[in-house]
């Protein structure tokens, strides 16, 4: 009898990614769920004695799907995909039942050697059924930065988890075609009433030239010098600007090397310039209005509920960057069909 399978991711692209990498000659019946709701339900109806898992999901994230799934009792082997690759992350997953954890993305050679660890393979048993053809419609511009996004922003977040020894909560990226004067309402991690501080960064790589600036809110800035107190010296304001800036500089860089490593781009980036303290969005965001016309916005919301830290990483690319872009994930993603 074939296997039901499920692949849980809310990127259409990541699943798209998933199918391709499953063996052809498995004998398995393919399920999609597009948040953890709707895997839960597939479990129930029988469709995933075989669950892959996002963890990164609106509505209902990995975590609370493992959970459900413990907590009810339901029969399904779970194995976590993400492109949150934290130590913690790994521990949490295990701890709620997932069978294993890997981390996007996943090639065919490692799945089929995956399957068979477990027994869920043999070659040349039968031959693999897409059972929901949603998948089959093209992907959308949006969906695809978000899911490049996905992955950097997973591979920043670990790269700063360690150096801290915390666990950091990551968002779904939010991915935006707008104009500069829209910025500030488009970004979802940060109340706009709130008075922030900024860090810029300008980077480029490949004729790819960009901005990244980190939000910190003024409620994060003190904890985030606690955080790192032992490596600080100087007055007060001293101590919290250069809190700001290493943090700043060690997420933007890893962000930036996880994207370049996807789309092949090594990107360097300048030295962070403060680019003002306790101000509104809008003001902050004003002289980035007046540089470009119309901007590809990547945000991304860092949490360290331990610390009870915020911040806002925000990856600003202006039209004539997004064209090369464009070129370069289009190879990129030539290579995936692969």
């Amino acid at each position: 009898m074939s296997l039901k399978v499920t692949i849980c991711d809310d990127s259409g692209m990541a699943r798209k990614q998933l199918l391709r990498t499953l063996p052809e000659d498995w004998d398995a019946k393919v399920y999609q769920a597009a948040d953890g709701e709707q895997a839960l339900a597939c479990v129930k109806a029988g469709q995933a004695d075989v669950l892959f898992l996002d963890l990164n999901m609106p509505v209902m994230d990995g975590y609370q799907t493992l959970a459900a799934i413990q907590q009810q009792q339901l029969e399904s082997l779970v194995i976590v995909v993400s492109g949150d690759i934290q130590p913690q992350a790994h521990q949490r997953v295990t701890q709620l039942g997932a069978m294993a954890f890997v981390k996007k993305p996943m090639s065919g050679g490692e799945l089929r050697q995956l399957l068979q660890q477990f027994g869920l393979y043999q070659p040349a048993s039968g031959h693999l059924q897409l059972v929901d053809e949603r998948q089959a419609q093209p992907e959308n511009a949006l969906d695809v930065y978000r899911e490049v996004s996905n992955v950097a922003m997973g591979q920043a977040g670990d790269h700063l988890a360690r150096m801290l020894n915390t666990f950091i909560e990551l968002p779904v990226p939010n991915v935006n075609f707008i104009a500069p004067s829209e910025l500030h309402m488009a970004l979802q991690a940060i109340d706009n009433s709130e008075r922030v501080s900024a860090i810029s960064q300008g980077f480029a790589g490949s004729g790819i030239l960009g901005e990244t600036l980190t939000l910190f809110s003024d409620t994060s800035i003190d904890d985030v010098c606690q955080l790192l107190g032992h490596q600080l010296s100087g007055s007060m304001r001293q101590q919290r600007i250069e809190a700001l800036m290493d943090i700043a500089s060690i997420i933007s860089s890893a962000c930036l090397n996880g994207l370049g490593q996807q789309l092949h781009v090594e990107f360097t980036a300048s030295q962070p310039v403060l680019l003002g303290e306790q101000k509104a969005i809008s003001e902050l965001l004003a002289e980035s209005e007046q540089r470009w016309q119309n901007i590809l916005a990547i945000e991304i919301g860092y949490t360290l509920k331990q610390h009870q830290i915020g911040f806002d990483l925000l990856l600003l690319f202006p039209a004539d960057a997004v064209k090369v872009l464009d070129q370069q994930l289009a190879h990129w993603l030539a290579g995936q069909e692969d």
